[in-house]
């Protein structure tokens, strides 16, 4: 599969990049991983003492009663496996900086464009060594009537610095305010 991105006239590539495969599984899936083990272990406790709890059904087919527990069981691998799943995401998630382009590959693929004016932010992220982030997009993750900001861009890259310079002369540019500066 080939992630070529066709650009339009007026734009040209200013650099394009990806992540260190590790740093961002680490990133991307911490959190979920860190709730995963209590989560998982919760549902397998529940699911060992179910098995264990004695039949008093009348009914001539009684149902096992600790298969309620093996979605959870279920839902808690997937939390705490989902390292595994971003590090291969890893591989081939590529960042183009002409639009602030994401490209995500994979079964669940999408492509993600956040045109310059656009962009109400732009934030460093360091980390260890010559690695970090540079956030540059917020979308609200809702659970019930409650939600969080969570902030995305170009996670686990080289040289982050670089890259926040070149993006914000390029949203600088996009917005006129690098004319104004000029003038």
């Amino acid at each position: 599969m080939s992630n070529v991105v066709a650009f339009g006239a007026a734009e040209r590539e200013l650099w394009s990049g990806q992540p260190d495969p590790l740093r961002f599984a680490l990133r991307k899936s911490f959190p979920t991983a860190l709730m995963g083990i209590p989560f998982l272990a919760f549902a397998l406790f529940w699911v060992s003492m179910a098995s264990k709890a004695p039949n008093t059904a009348t009914s001539p087919f009684p149902f096992p009663f600790w298969l309620f527990g093996v979605p959870f069981v279920a839902v808690g691998l997937g939390m705490v496996l989902s390292p595994i799943w971003y590090y291969v995401r890893g591989f081939g998630t590529s960042y183009v900086l002409t639009n602030a382009i994401i490209d995500y590959p994979g079964p669940f693929a999408r492509r993600l464009s956040v045109p310059l004016g656009q962009i109400p932010f732009i934030e460093l992220r360091r980390s260890q060594g010559d690695y970090g982030g540079v956030v540059f997009q917020e979308h609200v993750v809702s659970s019930y009537h409650r939600g969080f900001a969570q902030r995305d861009g170009f996670i686990a890259v080289a040289a982050p610095a670089q890259i926040e310079q070149l993006l914000r002369a390029a949203v600088d540019k996009a917005s006129g305010a690098g004319a104004q500066k000029s003038a």
